[in-house]
């Protein structure tokens, strides 16, 4: 093991249609998958460096090949494994439990302003609890992160649903697991979302804030 911290992001490839869905809606799917895109590598750049070993987890795996060509150095590529949200993520715990990494944190890419010193924030909190969740705006969770012993986290929860971080809160109740929460952070689903992250960013001249404009002249003018 080269380490004691594992970090994972969890993307999609950015296929029109198959990303962004609610974002799409209000704009194209184009637009849409473009703006993912951007995220991933916004994501990628905001939190290299926060752990031992740095893993993209990715779906589909026929997508392997692209990928490749846009992760960052110091990242490894892994592949999903098939089920829903709460089977992947048990699986890539478990990958990390098999490899013995003491503490594994786990993001996705819909908050792509997501500070490093959040992350560095959760790996420290697990020095003193067993499990940490970082609350979405919308009801979910942007980040968990657990030490050596799964949590039993990831089955019987409506995922996608303003209940998720409710129902794993109270799943570690249930189970006496010991945790504690990061700042709330936002999620973009939405082109509300999206416009609130925009001006966020506008005075910080961050390339991100230029790609969305850019895309918003390229895809809805």
């Amino acid at each position: 093991m080269a380490g004691k911290t594992q970090l994972g992001v969890f993307a999609k490839f950015w296929e029109p249609g198959q990303v962004k869905t609610r974002l799409a809606q209000d704009t194209n799917e184009c637009f849409a998958a473009d703006i993912y895109q951007a995220f991933i590598q916004a994501t990628l750049e905001s939190v290299t460096g926060c752990a031992d070993t740095q893993i993209l987890a990715i779906t589909p795996p026929e997508k392997l090949t692209e990928f490749a060509l846009v992760i960052p150095p110091d990242w490894t590529l892994m592949t999903q494994v098939d089920g829903d949200l709460g089977e992947r993520m048990q699986a890539f715990f478990q990958h990390a439990v098999d490899h013995r990494f003491e503490k594994t944190v786990l993001i996705g890419t819909d908050s792509p302003t997501l500070p490093r010193t959040i992350i560095q924030q959760a790996f420290d909190i697990l020095d003193e609890v067993d499990c940490v969740l970082g609350p979405a705006i919308d009801g979910g969770y942007y980040l968990v992160g657990c030490k050596t012993e799964i949590p039993p986290i990831f089955e019987d929860i409506c995922w996608s649903t303003e209940q998720v971080l409710q129902q794993t809160r109270e799943a570690l109740g249930e189970a006496r697991i010991s945790y504690e929460l990061l700042p709330p952070w936002l999620d973009v689903d939405t082109i509300d979302d999206l416009n609130h992250l925009r001006d966020s960013l506008q005075d910080a001249g961050s390339w991100l804030c230029q790609r969305i404009n850019d895309l918003r002249l390229e895809h809805l003018s």
